[in-house]
């Protein structure tokens, strides 16, 4: 039978808890040697109980207990978490339905009462989504919440510092707290193994079933503290194209995500990444105060590198609304144009759903975009045969074989 058993949780130093594990079955293979996980809050949380401290570490691997049939053991777990695993489950039925999502989670359910102060709080990141999230809510002024382990390695100091003062400075321009987080969360679970009990999603482990429910999760000890009563996690994807994408981060898991009274936001679903990224542009020049976003996938010292897909994406959605990258934390002159546009041609993958709405916005837009001759390359681009080249197919195969992904 496959089993992961919660032996200890125990904090340290008044700030770090401690995860201590036994993990038995077939699934082992599935984790990496390490059996003491933790997570550090840089602030007081002696005062949590157990109930609470446990559930960033079920959330982190609940889905995989689901798929892998196993069964995960604890004293003891929050109620008001406890009360929604079900729905949360269906969540991810709803968007896998191919998959049998079995297991369960055995804990005694404690009943958790925090001062209710209200208040929120807003995961960020430093991106496109979470910068429209935060200005969304800005008159909550909701604390803003960053984790080192997800995105940037907890290896990764310098990484870190870079992305941190960004946000430390985004916090103190708004007046709200910001907490980081530092978590080992993504060194318990080998992905690539997990990858194999998926495979017939055509998903990876992390996007489409780990990433957003662990990381939310991660706020339960800080809304037990601070008595919040919601936190918002900006949506990736939205509701007009539900339906051509899976992924973790998805309403129908975040909003049934709770713990001790507090509630998650899944926010934004209703507008797409161009029509945020209108809103974001349009916002800042009312106020006369660009942000630097910080939207890199690939660049580990917590800069953009400024020729990824995720970068290309936000920097033509910035053109697209007739605003200069330059002042939205970008390096981006006519050298990087013309590099994009053989990266598009040859090297990235792109999809319909992502580039569609910059290319209609950057053509009704036309007027407004400074050098918009540089861009009518992409305003030409046939969005929907681009990938069928050659040369991407052949990039493509060999990354898979060699990486076991996609471009």
């Amino acid at each position: 039978m496959n089993q992961i058993r919660i032996d200890d949780i125990r904090i340290e130093n008044g700030t770090r808890v401690l995860f201590e594990y036994t993990v038995t079955g077939d699934w082992e293979n599935c984790f990496t040697s390490q059996r003491v996980a933790f997570i550090d809050y840089f602030c007081d949380i002696s005062s949590v109980p157990q109930a609470v401290l446990a559930v960033p570490f079920i959330c982190n691997i609940i889905p995989a207990a689901w798929v892998c049939d196993a069964v995960i053991e604890a004293d003891t777990v929050d109620a008001d978490f406890l009360d929604h695993v079900g729905e949360i489950k269906n969540g991810y039925k709803a968007i896998y339905p191919m998959i049998d999502f079995r297991g369960k989670l055995n804990a005694k359910s404690e009943n958790v009462i925090s001062k209710r102060d209200g208040g929120s709080a807003c995961f960020f990141s430093g991106g496109l989504d979470a910068n429209t999230t935060l200005m969304r809510h800005i008159e909550e002024r909701p604390s803003l919440i960053s984790i080192w382990g997800s995105d940037i390695k907890v290896e990764n100091e310098q990484g870190w510092n870079t992305a941190s003062e960004h946000i430390r400075q985004t916090a103190e321009k708004n007046n709200v707290q910001f907490y980081p987080i530092k978590s080992d969360f993504r060194n318990v679970l080998i992905e690539g193994e997990l990858d194999k009990h998926i495979r017939e999603t055509g998903d990876k482990w992390w996007h489409g079933f780990q990433n957003s429910i662990a990381i939310i999760s991660h706020a339960a000890p800080l809304a037990f503290i601070n008595g919040w009563d919601k936190v918002y996690i900006a949506s990736s994807f939205s509701a007009d194209i539900k339906g051509q994408y899976t992924g973790a981060g998805d309403p129908g898991i975040d909003n049934n995500v709770h713990f001790c009274g507090c509630s998650t936001v899944h926010d934004g679903y209703e507008l797409n990444r161009q029509q945020k990224t209108e809103y974001l542009v349009k916002t800042c020049e009312e106020t006369g105060t660009p942000v630097s976003l910080r939207v890199c996938w690939e660049s580990q010292d917590g800069n953009n590198c400024c020729n990824c897909e995720k970068c290309y994406r936000t920097i033509l959605g910035i053109v697209a609304e007739g605003a200069d990258p330059n002042d939205y934390g970008f390096t981006w002159n006519e050298q990087s144009i013309k590099k994009c546009r053989q990266d598009m041609s040859d090297r990235i993958t792109i999809y319909d759903y992502d580039y569609y709405p910059i290319q209609k916005r950057m053509i009704e837009n036309k007027d407004r975009i400074k050098n918009a001759a540089d861009y009518q390359w992409f305003m030409d681009l046939d969005i929907s045969a681009v990938n069928g080249k050659l040369i991407k197919k052949i990039r493509r195969s060999r990354i898979a074989r060699l990486f076991g992904k996609d471009a």
